[in-house]
C-alpha cells in the first residue's frame, strides 16, 4: 500500500473529526476539538508551517556506507530515532473503526516489531490507561504510556499500572493541564508547578518524559523538578513562537539567538539536561 491508498482508505474509516488530508497542517480541522486547534486555529497551522523551514541537509563526501539511524534511549537501542505519538480515547478522536484496545494491540506491537516504540494515550475512561498498559506489557514493556496530569492520587493509581506493564519509561503530557473536564475535577487537576512535577516524578520511578515544553522557561522548570530532567519534549501543536521549537540547540541551528545559547544555556551545549 503506498500513501495515496493508505489516505484514501483512511477517509471512508477514520470519524468525523479528522479529514485525512494529504497534508496534516491543521487547515482542515482549525478551530475543532478534538484533533485540530483550539481559538481560532492557527496554532498547528503556524506549527506545521514553521517546520518546514527545517530541512536536513545532506553531506555527499562521506565514506560508502549504510546509515546508522539508531538511537538510544535509557539503555535501550532503536532502529530509528522517532516514535508513534500517544492517542487516547480512540474512537472520540477518530470513529468507530478501533477502539482503545484494538488500537493500542496494533500499535504497540507494530511498533515494538519495526524496532520503535509507541507512546500510549490516557483519558478520563479509566479503560484507556488499563488497555494501554496491557497492549505495552504483551509486548515485553516496549512502550511508553502517557499520563494526563490528574491529581496526585490519581497519578499514583496510573502508575502503579505503568510498572506492572514492565514499561521501560513513562511520559506526562503536561500540555493538557487546559483541558476542562482535568480543571473541573474535585480536587482539581490541571497544571503543576516544580513541587508538582517533583512528586510526578517520584511516584513514577522510571525514566520520566516531560511532553508539552512550550518555552524555554518551561524547559527549565521541568530540570528543576528533579536537578535534571529525563527528557523534555516539545508538542506538535505548541506555540510555533516558542524558541524552544529548536530543541536540540543553538549549536545545531544557526537560527538560534545568541541569547538562547549563552543565556538560557549558559554553556557550551544547550539543553544539557537531556532534553530533547
Amino acid at each position: 500500500m503506498n500513501y495515496t491508498e493508505c489516505i484514501e482508505q483512511a477517509r471512508g474509516r477514520i470519524g468525523s473529526y479528522c479529514k485525512a488530508c494529504w497534508e496534516c497542517n491543521g487547515r482542515a480541522c482549525k478551530n475543532q476539538m478534538p484533533v485540530g486547534a483550539k481559538g481560532i486555529g492557527d496554532t498547528a497551522i503556524r506549527n506545521y508551517d514553521k517546520w518546514k523551514e527545517i530541512r536536513v541537509q545532506m553531506d555527499t563526501l562521506v565514506e560508502n556506507r549504510p546509515c546508522d539511524t539508531t538511537l538510544e534511549l535509557f539503555g535501550r537501542t532503536f532502529q530509528y530515532p522517532f516514535f508513534a505519538g500517544p492517542v487516547g480515547a480512540v474512537q472520540l478522536h477518530y470513529g468507530d473503526c478501533l477502539n482503545d484496545i484494538s488500537y493500542n494491540d496494533i500499535l504497540v506491537s507494530a511498533c515494538a516489531a519495526s524496532g520503535i516504540a509507541a507512546f500510549t494515550g490516557d483519558g478520563t475512561d479509566s479503560n484507556v490507561m488499563v488497555a494501554a498498559t496491557k497492549a505495552i506489557k504483551n509486548a515485553g514493556g516496549l512502550g511508553i504510556p502517557t499520563v494526563k496530569p490528574w491529581n496526585i492520587e490519581v497519578i499514583r493509581e496510573k502508575m502503579a499500572m505503568v510498572k506492572d506493564s514492565g514499561a521501560f519509561a513513562v511520559a506526562m503530557d503536561i500540555d493538557a493541564a487546559g483541558l476542562p473536564f482535568l480543571k473541573n475535577l474535585t480536587p482539581p487537576a490541571g497544571s503543576k508547578s516544580v513541587e508538582d512535577l517533583r512528586e510526578v516524578k517520584q511516584a513514577a520511578g522510571l525514566p520520566f518524559i516531560v511532553k508539552g515544553i512550550m518555552t524555554v522557561k518551561g524547559a527549565m522548570k521541568a530540570k528543576r523538578s528533579r536537578g535534571r530532567c529525563d527528557r523534555c519534549v516539545k508538542p506538535r501543536r505548541a506555540c510555533s513562537g516558542s524558541v524552544s521549537c529548536h530543541c536540540r540547540g543553538a549549536r545545531r541551528d544557526r537560527k538560534c539567538s545568541r541569547w538562547l545559547h549563552e543565556d538560557f544555556c549558559r554553556r557550551r551545549h544547550p539543553f544539557r539536561c537531556g532534553c530533547v
